[in-house]
This record gives structure tokens, sequence and C-alpha cells, in this order.
């Protein structure tokens, strides 16, 4: 089963990363003895679009809808929150595995010191249909519609594509993370 990263504990101003398996993160996520920061949610090489794949996540999706931490969702992790707040994943008819341009629609604090379109890696070939209720759209692709959301009254992202997967060529990545981590910090 796919895992789920949550960047944890305060202690000494130390990053500490415990992974943990989509299988468990509902009763982790309860548990009285966490004392984490944030969750990042990791892609996965399900298929939310067909039944099955869905339904191996029910308990993590609806973990992912009353967690009151930051959550950062990549990927499987973006489709897993639209999916947790009443939206459906579709196919989009096509496998893109690359760097691709994505064009950042608003001021948001997750892609502050950017370029209006950026280059990141692309790993997919499913889609959230719509905006969550309660969700803003911060940026699209050709290829995808929806790229990241934002709950408003909250740190709840979605992206669609792997800010992790950086380099020197396409470090605008690296700029999402660290931003995540200093609204996660405020």
């Amino acid at each position: 089963m796919e895992n789920l990263r949550a960047q944890v504990r305060k202690n000494c101003g130390a990053t500490e990363l415990e992974t943990v398996g989509y299988q468990d993160f509902a009763e982790y996520v309860k548990s009285p003895k966490i004392d984490f920061d944030a969750v990042v949610m990791s892609g996965s090489e399900a298929l939310y679009s067909t039944a099955d794949d869905k339904a191996k996540f029910v308990k993590a999706i609806e973990a992912t809808r009353v967690t009151d931490l930051p959550v950062l969702g990549i990927c499987g992790g973006h489709q897993l929150i639209g999916m947790a707040y009443g939206e459906r994943v579709v196919s989009i008819g096509k496998t893109i595995k690359s760097y691709r341009d994505v064009e950042v629609l608003t001021d948001d604090p997750l892609f502050e010191g950017l370029s209006r379109v950026i280059s990141v890696l692309e790993s997919h070939q499913e889609m959230v249909e719509r905006v969550p209720r309660g969700f803003q759209l911060l940026a699209r692709s050709d290829d995808t519609s929806i790229e990241a959301f934002r709950r408003s009254d909250r740190i709840l992202y979605g992206i669609q594509f792997h800010p992790e997967r950086n380099d020197a060529e396409h470090p605008a990545g690296a700029t999402v993370l660290a931003n995540f981590s200093r609204l996660v910090k405020q």
C-alpha cells in the first residue's frame, strides 16, 4: 500500500519525517501521541477513477477531511483531497510523465517568489474533475485544468504535480516545498 509522508515533531526546531501507510493514516492522525507540524500526502500508483482503487482509500479520504493539521497533497494526495471534499477523479485519457509548464493563476503564498508559468514534473493519468466547494483554483496547465487548489479557511493545498522532483533546470518545485514549510511554521 502507498505511503503517506508526514512532517513531524516540533522539538528543537529540527525537522523529522515519519512515513505512514495510507491504510494506517486514519488511526494515526487520531492518536493523541502525535505531535505533527503538517502532513504531506504523496502520490500513488492507484487509479482513483476506478471503484476498486478508490475503495482501498476510504479511511484515508475521511481522515483527510477531518484532520485539522496543515496538509499538502501531491499528485495522488491532491486527488484524495478532491475526493474528501466531494469531487470525482477522472481519467485524462493519457499518461503524462515529463516536465510541463503550469500556469499560476493567482497570488498565493504557496507560489511566492515564482513566475506565473513554472516548469514542474508531471506524472499522472487522472485529475480532479472540479475544484471542491470551499477551495480556490490556483494553477492549471494545458493537460490538467486543476493543477493546484487551496482550501480558503486553512492551510490545505492540493497540487497535481511533483514538487519533490526538482533540479537546477526546474527549481520551482523546491520553492513550492519551502513555501509550504514556511506557511506551516507561521
